[in-house]
């Protein structure tokens, strides 16, 4: 797949744009006959729903204030909504929806050919400004837009013209979907193009009887005393937007700190207060957990306020580790309160916020309880490895405490033959044994036909009695980018798995999953038989009978063959490595022999189109046939495995996990999902009202968006992929190893990822192979 040229995408958009009236009388027709006010106990000041304000659209996907921004906000989320425009003025003194002041990371056009430097509330600006160019000049079919964030794609830049206030205004009359023009850095348009320029720009754009905004928000106190007769008679709600509390705002000479402590006062010029979240939820900058929340919503609607709160984005990082990456959680936090709830949120994500609004905290502030029963499973990955330190009782208590059905062990091994539960056999990617010289320095080493080579400390190397002086540290998979909570490392002692089968084993109700890793390898290289250490650990914790609710993965079909013969009671799950795709060829499966669930990586369910463009785009590619396949032999699929963070899955997903798990369930249909959070997932299969097939959706009508794989991608036809020879002689796990079979030094070749499956999964692997074709 390759991603579409920035032409290609302008072609489809010119097409599109045809669609607008359409679009507009499908809201129409969707607002007939609905109550967007439903009280259902809603905390907000009036009782209604909480507005979602979608911050120039869907502007975490498209650049923002653009038409598929705008359109996509429409289409994507519930009501009631406000699309926000932020004003900047021009050179001919009329309004551009742009944002920010300098224009230099937003916008490219021809026309940037004066540069220029402004003294901005009392700071010199230098950049491109709209006052030195003409409207014209702005809306020129060369002038476009950007992608102001650039942790966001870049795939639609320079594709979509600007938008003005006035079109923007349009698009509200006969729709229920509303206009919201934001208004900063007022005392500069007053004076640029011309004196009292925003004055006059804004009088006239209010008294339209067509056009006017319904909300009007600013930042200074002057602009909307002075705009206030012109709003009251033509229905606009005006609203102060609060910065931070030490800044000045610039009419009245005063912080805004100190503004909030007269909130009557407010209220003689403004119906509401725009607020950033965090004072509402202060979070501590150090540790990152919330602080108690505030009393700004309570104090604001005693003295008739409406309160909206902005800064809400789901790839903002850092943010609180309370919400665990789910921004959900955090919409919650503030819609969802037994006490208070905001009058709306302003969103880069406004599908986002809907979910939360509407199918979460649906019409209530109790909270959102279990609402379903679900036949999908919901498997830890290293407990809850996202908040803390991975396979750990605290992780482990987690993952029960947040919904899982399985809790899991990986396993691992020490030299001395105790299996224990780790992320990985290497221990500096988990504990802090890189703190230990001792431990370092005698077994820091590396094995060529091991993960890649990577020198590490690993567990087959070191006995238990030194092992078990580690202490465990939470593991960031998507590296020192986005880091997870740190707050619990080097308090959590290592498990073997012994003490993880009786920690299971008290906690009735709660299923365990095994995960075997690196039986060939180990046995063939080490002299370490991990599947007899794995079976007699169970027989030791009785756990050996058709009652007991175990699972038994690995990605060596040997050893799966081993624990068929030993335990046939328990289930087995074959674990899917992931291999390149391009490397391997369809051919008859044969693992439904020996196990009866698989598990396949993301890589495999969700792959991305090719990186190769420029720029990459890391949206999905076109959707595989992976899970139904595997549906077709009678098994069931596990995915593996699903993070939060925003940078663990494509763009397509806006950021928002729940979309993606919702795409895992509704569009691949697989049986169960191995996840880094728990809760998250659990709370989406039980919690949400749009999951529950027979709730009818109340009060908008407003269903979860679907991604479809592949949406904005273009089709091009592929190679097809070479055949993969796998040469390796079977392992039988019931012959012992001959005692002159010496574990391999550092310098020892060792077999590749590939090579070290057994012979006997000759037909397995082409079962992988069939798994990894992408396209039929």
């Amino acid at each position: 797949m390759k991603c579409c040229s920035a032409a290609s995408v302008s072609v489809l958009l010119s097409s599109s744009l045809l669609l607008l009236p359409l679009l507009l009388l499908l809201s129409t027709q969707e607002a007939q006959g609905l109550d967007f006010n439903i009280t259902a106990d809603r905390k907000t000041l009036s009782g209604a729903t909480p507005l979602i304000i979608a911050n120039g659209g869907t502007s975490g996907l498209y650049p923002d204030q653009t038409y598929p921004a705008y359109t996509d906000a429409m289409n994507t989320s519930s009501l009631p909504l406000s699309l926000l425009c932020d004003l900047q003025l021009t050179k001919d003194n009329l309004g551009i929806c742009r944002t920010g002041l300098n224009l230099t990371q937003s916008t490219v056009s021809p026309y940037f050919n004066v540069t220029n430097t402004y003294v901005v509330d009392g700071v010199p600006v230098f950049g491109y400004f709209s006052v030195d160019y003409t409207l014209a000049e702005l809306l020129s079919p060369n002038t476009t837009a950007v992608q102001s964030n650039f942790a966001r794609s870049p795939i639609f830049d320079q594709v979509y013209n600007l938008f003005t206030p006035e079109t923007l205004g349009s698009v509200q009359q006969g729709s229920p979907v509303t206009f919201w023009l934001n208004v900063e850095h007022a005392s500069f348009y007053q004076q640029h193009p011309g004196k009292n320029s925003l004055a006059s720009y804004l009088t006239n754009l209010v008294a339209s009887p067509h056009i006017s905004p319904a909300y009007l928000s600013a930042t200074e106190v002057g602009i909307l005393k002075l705009i206030g007769p012109t709003a009251k008679k033509s229905g606009t709600t005006l609203i102060l937007k609060i910065l931070q509390p030490t800044d000045v705002e610039q009419s009245t000479n005063t912080t805004y700190g100190t503004l909030l402590q007269n909130l009557t006062d407010i209220r003689t010029y403004a119906s509401g207060i725009f607020v950033p979240k965090t004072l509402i939820w202060p979070i501590d900058n150090t540790t990152l957990y919330l602080q108690a929340h505030t009393s700004l919503v309570q104090d604001a609607h005693k003295a008739q306020l409406s309160v909206y709160a902005y800064d809400f984005a789901n790839d903002q990082y850092p943010n609180s580790y309370n919400y665990s990456f789910d921004p959900i959680a955090e919409y919650l936090a503030y819609v969802g309160q037994p006490d208070f709830s905001v009058d709306g949120v302003l969103t880069d994500f406004p599908s986002t916020a809907s979910e939360a609004i509407m199918l979460w905290n649906h019409g209530s502030t109790a909270g959102p309880e279990p609402t379903q029963s679900s036949s999908k499973l919901v498997i830890s990955h290293n407990g809850d490895s996202g908040d803390f330190p991975g396979c750990t009782m605290l992780a482990y208590t987690g993952a029960i405490s947040g919904g899982a059905d399985y809790i899991d062990c990986p396993v691992q091994i020490t030299s001395d033959g105790v299996p224990i539960c780790r992320e990985s056999a290497d221990l500096l990617q988990s504990t802090n044994v890189a703190t230990n010289h001792a431990l370092f320095q005698n077994f820091l080493s590396s094995y060529p036909g091991f993960d890649n080579g990577t020198q590490g400390v690993f567990t087959f190397d070191i006995p238990w009695a030194d092992l078990s002086t580690l202490r465990a540290t939470i593991s960031s998979p998507l590296g020192p980018g986005i880091s997870r909570n740190n707050g619990n490392d080097n308090t959590e002692a290592i498990l073997t798995l012994a003490e993880f089968l009786q920690f299971a084993k008290n906690n009735s109700g709660v299923g365990i999953y095994i995960d075997v890793q690196n039986a060939v390898y180990l046995r063939t290289f080490h002299s370490l038989d991990i599947v007899d250490a794995v079976i007699n650990a169970l027989k030791t914790a009785n756990l050996t009978s058709e009652t007991d609710k175990v699972l038994i993965a690995s990605e060596d079909s040997s050893a799966l063959v081993a624990f068929q013969q030993a335990m046939p009671y328990h289930q087995r799950v074959y674990r899917v490595p992931y291999l390149d795709p391009n490397a391997v060829t369809v051919t008859p499966p044969e693992i439904k022999n020996y196990a009866s669930f698989v598990a396949i990586p993301k890589q495999l369910v969700d792959p991305l189109n090719d990186f190769s463009g420029t720029p990459p785009s890391y949206f999905l590619a076109a959707a595989t046939q992976v899970v139904k396949q595997a549906h077709a032999l009678n098994l069931s699929v596990l995915y593996y495995w699903q993070e939060n963070e925003f940078q663990a899955f494509a763009f397509d997903y806006r950021s928002d996990p729940i979309l993606q798990i919702n795409s895992l369930v509704s569009f691949h249909n697989v049986d169960g999902i191995i996840t880094d959070f728990p809760a998250t997932v659990y709370d989406f299969l039980h919690k949400n009202q749009c999951y529950k097939p027979t709730l009818s959706m109340m009060p908008a009508n407003y269903t979860m968006l679907t991604v479809m794989p592949g949406s904005f991608l273009v089709p091009v036809a592929e190679a097809p992929a070479p055949a993969l020879q796998v040469v390796e002689p079977p392992i039988s796990f019931e012959v012992p190893v001959p005692a002159s079979s010496p574990a391999p030094s550092p310098t020892v070749v060792k077999p590749s990822a590939a090579s070290k499956l057994s012979l006997t999964f000759t037909s397995t692997l082409a079962f992988a192979s069939l798994l990894l074709c992408i396209l039929l």
